[in-house]
């Protein structure tokens, strides 16, 4: 019994066993694959944790200087194209070089030892500025920071005797608090709206700049370029010197003709070769004991004058005296996958992608650090399994098991493949034949009485020899001998087209057709885009080319009518749109043409001969701005954030001890913000600041009626910057445009839009700690403790419609995004509407989309892609900006790609000419750039004997066919 009982449990113990030791050896199914790069650093970031993290050495809490790649190069910027995977490393590195540029210009600006003090930034300036940075991008931006280096810091804020004073460090960081278990916090849902604010220049252990400090990588880390503090270069090298002019008003709104110009030293502006950049990023980290996550943070160096208030002007020179640090989750950053290339530089998680030798591996946006951030399309000459819609996607390959990896993921050879032949002297070559045509050749049109014998018994042939080809794997699904016109009007059969799909009687197949509900077209409204420029025959050229394109080289409106007549019903696309399965509209297409070709024609020497209409493009033609400049936009949503949360936070008169809080906003820290905004970011070309009615009162308590500082950029300049106050009288009447009382009050109310309520405003809450003392012996709560503001989201915000700035500064194409910032006035401190913050970006950097839409979409450019939707299905190809032809049409599920070339698709700009030239009545092959139904594999196994019989057949079929 007892013998019994142990073998139970010695079996019972060992059916445990044996499947734990399978797991472990890897014989699991699902986990075949051999460990690569990115179990080494998951294996890695799995070890760290809040803690243990402090007793870990600094190498276990970095990771390799390869593990980021692609990072945005300041030199480098305007010389590659910038996609969605690298969006959000750009804003990283854009804004790091914006408050880089702020405090350099208002340190510099404001330097005299008297008058400049009182204006220069607070403390609650730095505070919020840093809290502003990452309220705007939630998604985005985990931690902001400025740290100045030693006694660099004159603090204005405490009321010392002294002027020379310096703070020993400071260093004020705004870090993003997980709030779901916030005593403030009573539903326990994250809100990402809880931001901690503290100095990390106090306390003890503070000196982040000491080499024994184990979490700074952002002071020192040579391998990746980063060593900013302390200057050690001198005073001349590695400084850069910026201009800037202002052109100021009087309360009144008169211009004062004097304007201000103003140099100042700032970030490092590098040519192409020179390796010293203004922006560097680290290595992903660990950030032990303050967001206790691992992130990657761009660095950016500030400068001033040191020593800042002497009287000896030849011990004093630039110097960089801190740096900007900007954070970001590291799990959030997009990798490469793929293997290395020419568009994928080597890095340490490349080549971890597991794509068959028979396809070709693209990387995906929005995968952030996980596996599966990859689809695998087929080679070139490859076409996918008839059960596969769409190319392999790296997810399902992630997860498959050996058996199913070994079986499947792989791309089908196609054989048969067409080669795309020489045109020159086709012209000539067919209207000699067109001459010597005989009467087989012309048919039996040509006797009276209707159809001939001839041509019956052609007919019952091709159909017989058609029932015996297809035993062999030979399938036709089209007419062969389909008519084209030349441009001379003779009626001529292409050889070219003879083994192609025809035009007009296309069939699917063995496709399964998918029917639709007719819906109706949605049209836009006609605009006659008048492209009158200063010189008549090049406008009449330009209205004739894009009026109507069918109408070159034809005399005869009969064939025209012929030729552009609407396709018969066929099988529509999966995704075909608008009434009984229409997925193109030619009006669309001759409008969309029109409207580009005025977009180019118009320039600022010409733009004031046009009408107003003539410089406004409807809204719908800036569609997908609000996604593409996304991170453009939140500059401006972040100095909206900053105002709000200043105007409804500094008290004046509030004096806590020898802490000074009250400090309002001037003009010079106003214009700073905006001339940052354009001097940081490539893509943004002016930036204002627009208050209502009395809301602006200065440094010296004077309100102002208006104020409005705007920046710009002059053209060809990237080192220059220039800026106008648009309260003069000229441009007085901002407040009466479409996107300031849009943002204010709704024109059909009489009560503003955001004091009856403040639904679709957040509420931002910050816990700001401030050090106890003048040298920073520890932290402590600030006197007031929370602090809460109401800011817009980037919903809240106003795309306008593009327009061409010919009254303005900026003379182009423009697309202009405002945001609305808040304050607390009046004696009952209600929260009102005070102005409004703008970036503009140019409409042509804007890409289009002229893929198929539904008709509710508000896409100008939909429905005009030149694609064969029976078997081909269009793709927008990013970064190509405001060009036709930016799409791409791929093979359906179940076609292949016919030509034997190094490609697997249709280029649109291929599509659209050659269908401009089928228009004209030029030789063109538009009706060849089709897939073919994926079925010439099927001629793989034949016998040799069989394939001699059906060449011959063939032969004969075309015989019967001429």
């Amino acid at each position: 019994m007892g013998l019994s009982a142990n073998f139970i449990s010695w079996l019972t113990v060992l059916l445990v066993i044996i499947p734990v030791a399978l797991l472990q050896d890897g014989s699991n199914p699902f986990r075949w694959f051999p460990e690569d790069n990115f179990d080494i650093i998951s294996r890695k970031m799995n070890q760290a944790n809040p803690e243990n993290c402090v007793t870990m050495s600094e190498s276990d809490l970095r990771l390799p200087p390869t593990s980021l790649s692609q990072l945005p190069q300041y030199n480098r910027i305007l010389l590659q194209q910038w996609f969605t995977n690298r969006s959000k490393l750009l804003h990283l590195h854009n804004l790091a070089l914006n408050r880089a540029f702020f405090y350099s210009y208002i340190q510099q600006r404001l330097d005299g030892p008297v008058i400049d003090v009182p204006f220069l930034p607070s403390l609650l300036y730095y505070y919020f500025s840093a809290a502003a940075d990452v309220s705007s991008g939630p998604n985005v931006m985990n931690a902001s920071a400025v740290l100045m280096d030693t006694n660099t810091t004159y603090a204005n804020w405490y009321g010392l005797k002294v002027i020379n004073r310096t703070l020993p460090l400071f260093g004020p960081m705004a870090l993003r608090l997980d709030n779901w278990n916030d005593e403030l916090n009573f539903l326990r849902v994250p809100t990402n709206n809880t931001i901690k604010i503290h100095d990390m220049g106090a306390g003890p252990n503070c000196n982040y700049t000491a080499p024994w400090y184990k979490n700074n990588p952002y002071i020192l880390d040579r391998e990746m370029g980063i060593s900013f503090i302390p200057d050690r270069r001198g005073t001349a090298p590695s400084k850069n010197q910026y201009s800037t002019k202002i052109q100021l008003a009087t309360i009144t709104g008169e211009a004062i003709q004097e304007l201000e110009v103003f140099k100042f030293y700032g970030p490092n502006a590098p040519g192409i070769k020179e390796t010293f950049l203004p922006v560097r990023f680290t290595r992903p980290y660990y950030d032990c004991g303050a967001s206790n996550r691992w992130i990657v943070s761009s660095v950016s160096a500030l400068s001033d004058y040191m020593p800042r208030y002497s009287n000896i002007t030849r011990l004093r020179g630039p110097r960089m005296v801190g740096i900007i640090v900007q954070s970001m989750d590291f799990y959030r950053i997009d990798f490469n996958p793929c293997p290395p290339g020419l568009g994928n530089p080597n890095h340490y998680l490349a080549g971890i992608a597991r794509c068959k030798p028979t396809t070709l591996c693209v990387p995906l946006p929005g995968f952030g650090f996980r596996r599966g951030g990859y689809q695998c399309v087929c080679q070139p000459g490859h076409r996918l399994p008839p059960d596969q819609d769409g190319p392999f996607r790296g997810v399902d390959i992630e997860i498959a098991t050996e058996d199913e990896y070994n079986a499947g993921f792989n791309c089908i050879p196609v054989e048969w493949r067409e080669v795309i032949p020489e045109e020159t002297g086709m012209i000539e070559d067919l209207s000699r034949r067109g001459r010597s045509a005989g009467f087989f050749d012309l048919g039996g049109d040509y006797i009276p009485g209707g159809q001939s014998a001839w041509r019956t018994f052609k007919r019952y042939t091709r159909n017989a020899l058609a029932s015996v080809t297809s035993m062999f794997g030979f399938y036709n699904t089209g007419s062969p001998t389909d008519l084209v016109h030349a441009s001379n009007g003779v009626r001529m059969r292409s050889r070219i087209r003879r083994h192609a799909i025809a035009a007009e009687n296309y069939s699917t197949g063995t496709v399964i057709a998918k029917s639709t509900s007719s819906v109706p077209n949605y049209q836009t409204e006609a605009v006659d885009w008048n492209v009158s420029t200063s010189d008549p025959e090049q406008a009449t050229s330009v209205d004739k080319q894009y009026s109507e394109p069918a109408l070159h080289g034809r005399e005869n409106q009969s064939e025209l009518k012929e030729l552009s007549r609407k396709k018969r019903n066929s099988d529509p696309p999966f995704y075909s749109v608008g009434a009984g399965g229409a997925v193109f509209d030619p009006e669309r297409f001759t409008q969309m043409y029109r409207l580009i070709a005025h977009a180019k024609e118009v320039t600022s020497q010409n733009c004031h001969q046009m009408t107003a209409d003539q410089l406004v493009f409807p809204g719908e033609v800036s569609y997908g701005a609000e996604v593409q400049f996304e991170m453009p936009a939140r500059t401006a949503l972040r100095l909206a954030h900053f105002l709000s949360a200043y105007y409804q936070n500094n008290i004046r008169g509030e004096v806590y001890g020898s802490l000074i809080t009250d400090f309002p906003l001037n003009r010079y820290e106003m214009f700073g913000e905006v001339i940052s905004n354009v001097m940081s970011n490539f893509d943004i070309v002016s930036s204002g600041i627009f208050f209502d009615y009395q809301m602006f009162t200065d440094h010296d308590g004077v309100t102002w009626d208006l104020f409005a500082p705007y920046a710009y950029k002059p053209i060809g300049s990237t080192e220059a910057a220039e800026a106008i106050d648009m309260s003069i009288n000229y441009y007085r009447d901002y407040t009466e445009k479409a996107w300031f009382r849009t943002l204010k009050a709704s024109p059909y109310t009489v009560s503003d839009r955001w004091v009856s309520s403040r639904y679709g405003l957040d509420r931002i809450i910050t816990k700001p700690f401030i050090r106890s003392d003048v040298n920073g012996t520890q932290l402590q709560r600030y006197f007031n403790f929370p602090l809460y503001y109401w800011v817009p989201r980037y919903e809240d915000g106003y795309w306008t419609q593009p327009y061409f700035d010919c009254e303005g500064k900026v003379k182009e194409w423009l697309i202009t995004y405002a945001a609305p910032f808040f304050g607390l006035i009046g004696e009952e401190q209600a929260l009102q509407f005070m102005g409004v913050v703008t970036i503009s970006v140019k409409l042509l950097s804007l890409d289009i989309n002229q893929c198929p839409q539904s008709f509710y979409t508000p896409n100008y450019f939909k429905n005009t892609a030149k694609c064969d939707f029976g078997s081909t299905y269009c793709k927008p190809i990013p970064r190509r900006y405001f060009v036709a032809g930016s799409y791409k049409c791929e093979c359906r599920q179940g076609f292949e790609y016919p030509f034997n070339d190094r490609t697997w698709y249709f280029h649109g700009e291929l599509m659209e000419r050659e269908y401009m030239m089928k228009l004209a009545g030029e030789p063109n092959r538009f009706d060849l750039l089709r897939c073919r139904e994926a079925l010439a594999v099927h001629l793989l196994p034949m016998n040799t004997w069989y394939f001699a019989i059906v060449v011959v057949l063939l032969n004969y079929w075309n015989a019967l066919s001429v």
